[in-house]
Formats: structure tokens, C-alpha cells, sequence
């Protein structure tokens, strides 16, 4: 036999579905700065860092993720694919779906989100799916080396902000970035 086809316990065509793990050569860096300076024009050092630190993750349809359990939760893109954004109430779990998103649209970062709130964020994604993100320890970095970096998190919250008013009050209709 010529060459190894297959590698036991392995099949190689399913690699790239496993959940934690995307080549770069997939995850689109420059897509990614670009919907990012969108919400505040970003300065090229804080572009070219952004381009080092963003990482891509793989999910599958059907998986279920607490946001605030993962690594890489600061400025997430689906790059492809969609999610429900979704709460479970801890008094009666009883499960509340937020808002469904799809891809080329931003989530809100939730580090600690609502601490002590009787609600659990989490997200099920409706199908495969690429989310772009960055760290709390490079976010961090982000705002300690950046002015700019503010500006953009100022940005980025005033719009999600404005999103979570719009589905509060009834008008479904999303404002672009």
C-alpha cells in the first residue's frame, strides 16, 4: 500500500469539525479588523495586534457553550454560521431565547456576565459555525497599550447596548454596523 491513507481512530476529514480548532489559513484576520474598525477607526498598531491575537474556534451544530467558561470570549465574530443567544433561569429552568444571530455578526463579550443574576448566558449554535475572538489577558493588554482600544470598547458596548434596548422595547429592527 502507498502512503497512509487513514490513521487509526482518525478520520482526517472531520478534523477541521472538532470543536476548539481552526487553521488560520480559514479565520480571516483582515475581515475580522475591518467589521471591528466599523465601530471605531482603529489605529494600524492596533490593527496589526489585533491581526496576532485573534484566535478562530470551530463549534458544531447543536453544541451548547457557557460564553463565560471560554478562553477566548473579548470581540467574538461568527465568522460563519449561527447561534441562538439563549438564558436558562436558575429558579425554574426554564430556557429563554434572546436573540438569534448569524454570520458576519458580532456577540457581546461576557466576561462575568450579570454575577450573582438568577439567569445563565449561553449560546447554542443552530449549525457548524467560526467564531473569531481574543483573550482576557490580550484584551487586557489591548487596553493597556492602545488609547484607541477605549474607544473602540466604548463603541462596541454603546452598540450592543442600543441592540439589547431595541429587543427590549419591542422595535426588531437591529441597527448595522
Amino acid at each position: 500500500m502507498r502512503g497512509c491513507k487513514t490513521i487509526k481512530f482518525l478520520q482526517l476529514d472531520k478534523v477541521f469539525k472538532l470543536p476548539f480548532f481552526i487553521p488560520k489559513k480559514i479565520m480571516d484576520v483582515e475581515k475580522y479588523s475591518q467589521k471591528l474598525n466599523a465601530f471605531h477607526s482603529l489605529s494600524p498598531g492596533l490593527k496589526a495586534y489585533i491581526s496576532t491575537i485573534a484566535k478562530g474556534t470551530a463549534y458544531k451544530g447543536g453544541q451548547t457553550v457557557f460564553l463565560t467558561r471560554e478562553d477566548y470570549n473579548f470581540y467574538p465574530l461568527i465568522q460563519s454560521g449561527s447561534l441562538q443567544l439563549m438564558a436558562i433561569d436558575k429558579d425554574n429552568d426554564e430556557k429563554i431565547v434572546i436573540r438569534t444571530y448569524k454570520a458576519e455578526e458580532f456577540l457581546y463579550h461576557f466576561p462575568n456576565v450579570m454575577p450573582r443574576s438568577r439567569f445563565k448566558l449561553y449560546v447554542e449554535f443552530l449549525e457548524d459555525s467560526y467564531l473569531v475572538a481574543f483573550s482576557e489577558k490580550h484584551y487586557s493588554n489591548l487596553m493597556k497599550l492602545f488609547p484607541d482600544a477605549y474607544l473602540l470598547n466604548l463603541s462596541y458596548t454603546a452598540w450592543h447596548l442600543n441592540i439589547q434596548l431595541e429587543l427590549l422595547l419591542g422595535n426588531n429592527k437591529i441597527p448595522d454596523v
